[in-house]
């Protein structure tokens, strides 16, 4: 059944309005309802079913129902119980219209479904507007305070909201200055960080501008002092020169007061020979220029030839000498020489430092991977102070010791170019001392062939040379006196010249067996005069062999490339000397150079024999009327 016309009366004096749901079944009712509401001026919605109320309460929203309890279909306990299930009308209150009795059990049912109040037919009017007056104004009280609460919210909401956009608004106000703060600290940071680095910068630039040119000047100053070194052990040589020509002549004197004398000198100039070549050695290596001549020899064979390099020192202060060496071979790979030049700088050093009738020993072992020597003594020994230095050069434990303070460091220098080491040890002073070499083994097959790393020996005599033809090219008169005499005394023609000038006039124009050539002319480099006489003679050139105090390998290499046939390093010992004469002498007759003696002016070699025995004693005297040799050509 739908729902009857809505009736409109007046607004209540409060001018509010509510909705009032009025059901019945019966219009009599709806009508005489509406005539007893008409006058409290609210909307009356009339319905005759429950099912037409529930409709509408889907709809509507009302203050009050007024619900007839017997209806057909849902009657009213059954449309109040679905009112109350619903969420958006439960608390809507109803007044049951009934004409049960009041005590009837079903006035009880109504108020269990949620009834608020009861009207009993016949309705009085009266009572109807009276109790539809509460509730409605009740309704509109809860409306008011839902209104006033929801308004309060809302204002509590726009409240919260104004504080939130104001938090809002100074969090970020606040955040950006504080960012702006931040960046203006970081700018400055930034600033300070990169005046700093730019004054880094500058001050490192600045420093390694400083430290390159201290570089360049330390490095400057060792090339300088390695030049020093080098040109003082070169000027040293020529000085020794002439004192050991000077010493091959008092050798051939047979007198024994002289051998004693001569004997002493050669041991100095030895050890000044000694000194010269350690200060070359040191140059060579502090430079890099130092050269190894590896091959495969037996570490004992070195060792040995140590022992005699330096048993004239030990012998001279009487020290016992006691040497250990392994049956079976050591195969090394190095410079048998340089070894053998560091293990007689320990023996030579122990020697020095023991008292004499001391005793050293030298110890040989080796493993498959390496060798061992080890060379002991129980002398001085060496104060803890100087074991950190004592490989240093220019280090002496003692001043007046003797020596440069080289020989350790350069031991210590060529043991690391072969990738060993090297250490001292010491209980301390009158405790002795140790040094312990160590040097990798290296993996030969097949025998280990000894080392050439002897000496001449001044006790081998040397065949007698044929007499020649002997030009000197040399600017120290001293020089060109004492190997003119030395010469003349073993038979041969000798004719000189002071400068390289002169030089190259008497090489072309006089036609000798052999020239010695000074490399350090004052005119001319020796190198030069090699070129022009070769250019000049060609086949006719005779032997020209180099006399420098510039020993190197890359000097020999120079002097060949310039065309020299020898090249020696002064000074020259007068063995080593006859030596080179007989070798190239040979070398003259192996190659077939015919031995013209055009100024000499004999027919035969009988003759010529004669002739140069007498020119040799009659030299001789003349020798020591004067300061200079006979046959020199006029300049």
């Amino acid at each position: 059944m739908s729902a009857l016309p809505e009736h409109a009366a007046p607004p209540p004096a409060g001018g509010q309005s509510s909705s009032i749901l009025v059901v019945d079944d019966e219009p009599a009712n709806l009508l005489a309802i509406e005539a007893a509401l008409g006058e409290i001026g609210h909307r009356l919605v009339k319905v005759e079913s429950g099912e037409a109320a529930l409709r509408e309460l889907l709809e509507g929203h009302f203050a009050l129902i007024i619900l007839d309890v017997h209806m057909p279909g849902l009657d009213g306990f059954e449309t109040a119980r679905l009112v109350r299930q619903r969420p958006r009308t439960r608390h809507v209150p109803i007044i049951f219209a009934t004409a049960y009795d009041q005590t009837d059990a079903r006035v009880l049912k109504g108020y269990e479904l949620g009834a608020v109040d009861f009207l009993f037919k016949p309705l009085q009017a009266t009572v109807l507007r009276a109790k539809t007056k509460v509730f409605v104004e009740l309704f509109q009280r809860t409306e008011e305070m839902k209104r006033q609460a929801e308004a309060l919210q809302e204002h509590e909401r726009s409240a919260a909201a104004r504080r939130l956009t104001e938090e809002r608004e100074r969090w970020e106000r606040e955040s950006l200055e504080r960012q702006m703060a931040e960046q203006r600290e970081a700018a400055e940071a930034m600033a300070a960080r990169a005046e700093e680095l730019a004054r880094t910068v500058a001050e490192r630039s600045a420093a390694q501008r400083e430290l390159k040119r201290t570089n360049a000047r330390l490095a400057e100053s060792d090339r300088r002092k390695d030049q020093f070194l080098a040109t003082l052990a070169h000027e040293l040589r020529n000085p020794l020169a002439p004192l050991a020509y000077a010493i091959g002549l008092l050798q051939d004197r047979d007198d024994p007061e002289l051998t004693e004398v001569w004997q002493r000198i050669e041991r100095q100039l030895g050890h000044l020979e000694r000194l010269v070549d350690d200060l070359l050695d040191v140059s060579r290596v502090t430079s890099g220029k130092i050269e190894l001549r590896r091959s495969d020899f037996d570490l004992r064979e070195v060792a040995q030839r140590a022992v005699e390099l330096s048993r004239a020192r030990l012998n001279a202060r009487q020290h016992e000498l006691s040497v250990t060496l392994p049956d079976q071979p050591i195969p090394m790979h190095g410079d048998a020489v340089r070894l053998a030049q560091v293990i007689s700088n320990l023996l030579n050093n122990a020697a020095r430092y023991t008292e004499p009738r001391g005793h050293v020993k030298l110890t040989v072992t080796a493993d498959d991977e390496s060798a061992e020597v080890v060379v002991e003594d129980d002398g001085r020994g060496i104060e803890p102070a100087m074991l950190g230095t004592i490989f240093d050069a220019f280090v002496q434990e003692r001043v007046g010791q003797g020596g440069l303070g080289l020989g350790l460091h350069l031991a210590k220098q060529l043991v690391e170019m072969h990738d060993g080491r090297i250490a001292a040890h010491s209980e301390g002073v009158d405790c002795g001392a140790i040094f312990r070499l160590e040097l990798p083994v290296a993996q030969v097959a097949g025998d280990v062939s000894a080392p050439d790393v002897r000496r001449p020996d001044s006790s081998i005599e040397l065949a007698p040379v044929r007499p020649l033809r002997v030009a000197v090219v040399e600017d120290q008169e001293d020089v060109r006196e004492m190997v003119g005499l030395l010469l003349t005394r073993w038979g041969h023609v000798v004719e000189d010249a002071e400068d390289g000038e002169r030089g190259v006039a008497l090489l072309s124009g006089w036609r000798c067996d052999i020239a010695l050539v000074d490399i350090g002319l004052p005119d001319m480099e020796g190198y030069e005069v090699a070129r022009r006489v070769r250019a000049e003679l060609g086949a006719r050139c005779p032997t020209l062999i180099a006399v420098t105090g510039w020993g190197q390998e890359s000097d020999r290499q120079k002097a060949m490339e310039a065309g020299f046939d020898r090249h020696l390093v002064k000074p020259v010992s007068p063995r080593d000397l006859k030596r080179v004469l007989i070798e190239s002498s040979s070398v003259r007759r192996a190659v077939g150079v015919e031995d013209e003696r055009d100024d000499v002016g004999v027919e035969g070699q009988g003759q010529e024999e004669d002739r140069q025995e007498e020119q040799r004693e009659g030299e001789a005297r003349e020798a020591e009327r004067r300061p200079r040799h006979a046959r020199r050509r006029d300049r």
